[in-house]
């Protein structure tokens, strides 16, 4: 892998965007337009299940659509090409361009306490930051682009 295909796969925090469900290219939008695709007008028979299968879980189809929805319809380009959509308060993107460093883990105050995580973010900033530090970027984005983001 080159470096630039490196960096549009890898955010400078060490998240790999390509593995966010809001990711204009990842795989969770394009297997939920696809799903969507194949539901098709679903929602229109829920409730016709609900009764004839006599299984409450079709009441919930509502929700789940809402939710397939929104996978869908998000449409980021990744962290390097544009503001977080998700997380609006990050601090990582500005305090990189001014650094002008690629990866937090190059910076000489990293961990620092700019990036606005809740503590559970934060803690795992710093344990993806450090492995990356520890096998190098290369190994580390290959790992990433194929692990599940959300474990």
């Amino acid at each position: 892998m080159t470096d630039e295909e490196i960096k549009e796969s890898i955010a400078p925090c060490g998240l790999c965007c390509e593995t966010c469900f809001a990711h204009v290219d990842g795989d969770i939008r394009t297997l939920s337009l696809k799903l969507k695709e194949k539901l098709g007008n679903f929602h229109l028979n829920a409730k016709r299940f609900e009764t004839l299968l006599e299984n409450p879980i079709f009441s919930k189809y509502p929700d789940f659509k809402e939710m397939l929805d929104y996978f869908a319809a998000e449409n980021c380009r990744g962290c390097r090409n544009e503001q977080c959509k998700l997380f609006r308060n990050c601090g990582i993107r500005k305090c990189h361009q001014e650094k002008q460093i690629d990866f937090c883990y190059q910076c000489d105050r990293f961990p620092c306490e700019k990036t606005n995580f809740d503590p559970g973010l934060h803690k795992a900033w710093v344990i993806i930051n450090e492995k990356i530090r520890t096998i190098g970027i290369e190994p580390y984005c290959q790992g990433a682009r194929t692990r599940c983001r959300y474990p």
